[in-house]
């Protein structure tokens, strides 16, 4: 009698999906580094990651895990399921059946809009972080630049969230009629146009913050760290 034992499990208990576990490793070891070596203010600087405190990295993680930019790429790419389209080459088997947002993973997603808060929350302390840069030594470096592209592409990305845009005016019907009238139909086109761009914003703010840690962690080893204005 023959088994038929993809119809008993999940396609990843049969083929497992290294491209998903090789993300889960790579993200372990990411907190891992950022707890067993932690990065301490030096100069003026302080860490984006340790703004204020590793601590909150969760809160921030969580809104960015969420975020509708990941989210497609990762349900595509790392779980294979649910897929944009029914290809039989990428992997999703029939068996594999969309539940829509029944699922655990679903129900986190949810609470993106609740994360954001905790994303906008933090913001003023990598702004912060600059400032606190300028006035330890009254010049300003490029160790300062960096922080700064790193705040307003954090906050680029963070203000071009889908959740913002329906805060702002997508649950409006009737702009004349609201507190605020054109005013606040003016903010929401900007915020629309800001929004086309929020993938790319995802992506880039992701690797500034990473460049950002990398750069200091190298000025506190000796790398140059030039001065470009006198305050």
């Amino acid at each position: 009698m023959k088994i038929d034992i993809k119809g008993l499990f999940p396609y990843e208990l049969i083929e497992p999906n290294w491209r998903l576990w090789s993300f889960v490793a790579v993200l372990a070891a990411g907190f891992w580094a950022l707890l067993a070596y932690p990065m301490e203010a030096f100069a003026g600087y302080i860490d984006p990651f340790y703004s204020p405190t590793v601590l909150i990295v969760p809160l921030p993680g969580a809104f960015r895990l969420t975020c509708y930019a990941y989210r497609k790429d990762y349900h595509r790419h790392l779980f294979k399921h649910p897929l944009g389209c029914a290809n039989p080459d990428r992997g999703d088997g029939t068996e594999r059946k969309y539940t829509g947002e029944r699922s655990a993973v679903f129900q986190l997603e949810n609470f993106h809009r609740y994360f954001l808060y905790a994303g906008i929350a933090i913001l003023p302390f990598f702004y912060f972080d600059f400032y606190q840069s300028l006035a330890y030594s009254g010049t300003l470096r490029l160790g300062s630049i960096v922080l700064l592209a790193n705040a307003l592409l954090l906050s680029g990305w963070t203000l071009s969230c889908h959740a913002f845009r329906h805060i702002v005016g997508g649950n409006m019907n009737c702009y004349s009629c609201a507190f605020g009238g054109g005013l606040r139909k003016s903010v929401y086109d900007k915020q629309s146009w800001l929004n086309k761009h929020h993938e790319a914003l995802a992506w880039i703010s992701l690797l500034t913050i990473v460049f950002a840690d990398l750069f200091l962690r190298g000025v506190a080893a000796g790398f140059p760290d030039p001065t470009l204005l006198r305050l």
